[in-house]
């Protein structure tokens, strides 16, 4: 029997080397280009909000408390202090070129999970190549992946968390919702928009809850409550600042998130608009130019069959189907 699993658990490798080899290459091509791209105007206070939130978290300060930037996850950011304090490295150079690494290999795992999602969603490997390559080969999105260590990081997790999502829904226990919860609670502290995710998971658990026969309805609002609990932990666990007040502070971290206080002139169109009353035309006008044609149209074209075929087979966004979860 353990000969049998291990020729299954090589023919999957075998099938998917292609995907692996593809992130190889890319991972190569980045080292190589490490040094070309400049430093974050973020990534310094981002590395402050580190230091300070782990001095908070071990006791031995509590200037988070006080903090301007205390509100802000560090689930990513704490890793790359604890790298660079564990390779000793002192000088500007290298802490900022090791970020830029590490920043750029979760890219390539949250690619490995756009391929994964794909692949478990339609079965067919060509299709997930497509996905992986429409990934890796954003222009924009490479750019960042080596030195926005705010965004890029929620992305690339934002891709694993789908995949984890996926196959939670699909098995529906316990554990399988209880690692689903803490993984979104991971993505809520890279960014607070990971609460979106958990929200769609309880819609989804909810009409789960509504369509199965009353003896099957138990084992899911378990698994639902699971659910929420991992969440829940996960995201104070994560979180120092929430340690001492937990729904106040949330509730701050809340209404900032919403309300961000940035206030500056953006060049728009030939001319400055304010960043707190943009033009209705702003985000659309910026999402086509600075995304590549290919991926806008199958972008486009994928969305449009989706809601075409969720009109058609509205029986089908009641349960727990491939277009539901499209939708």
């Amino acid at each position: 029997m353990l000969t049998n699993r291990f020729a299954r658990s090589r023919t999957r490798l075998t099938r998917h080397a292609a995907a692996g080899l593809a992130c190889l290459l890319c991972g190569a091509v980045g080292v190589a280009v490490l040094d070309d791209y400049d430093i974050f105007v973020d990534s310094p206070v981002q590395r402050e909000t580190a230091a300070i939130t782990l001095d908070y978290a071990w006791g031995r300060s509590d200037a988070l408390l006080r903090y301007e930037f205390r509100m802000n996850g560090v689930v990513f950011e704490a890793p790359l202090l604890w790298a660079e304090r564990l390779l000793e490295l002192q000088d500007s150079r290298s802490i900022y070129l090791l970020r830029h690494l590490l920043t750029h290999l979760l890219f390539l795992a949250g690619g490995l999970g756009a391929y994964a999602l794909a692949f478990r969603l339609y079965r067919r490997r060509l299709l997930a190549l497509g996905a992986l390559g429409l990934y890796l080969l954003h222009p924009r999105l490479y750019a960042h992946s080596f030195w926005n260590s705010k965004d890029l990081p929620f992305l690339s997790l934002f891709m694993l968390a789908l995949l984890l999502t996926h196959w939670a829904l699909r098995r529906g226990s316990v554990p399988a919702l209880l690692l689903c919860g803490a993984g979104i609670g991971v993505i809520s502290n890279a960014r607070l928009m990971g609460l979106l995710l958990l929200g769609a998971v309880l819609v989804l658990r909810t009409l789960d809850f509504f369509q199965a026969d009353r003896s099957a309805r138990r084992p899911i609002a378990w698994s639902g409550g699971a659910f929420v609990a991992a969440s829940v932990v996960t995201i104070y666990a994560l979180q120092p600042y929430l340690w001492s007040d937990p729904l106040r502070h949330f509730g701050e971290i809340l209404a900032s998130s919403a309300d961000f206080e940035y206030r500056a002139h953006q060049l728009f169109r030939g001319r400055y608009v304010w960043s707190t009353e943009p033009p209705f035309a702003y985000v659309p006008v910026w999402f086509a130019i600075t995304m590549p044609l290919t991926a806008l149209g199958f972008g486009l074209l994928g969305s449009a069959a989706t809601v075409r075929r969720g009109l058609r087979q509205r029986a089908a966004l009641m349960r727990n189907t491939r277009l539901r979860f499209e939708w």
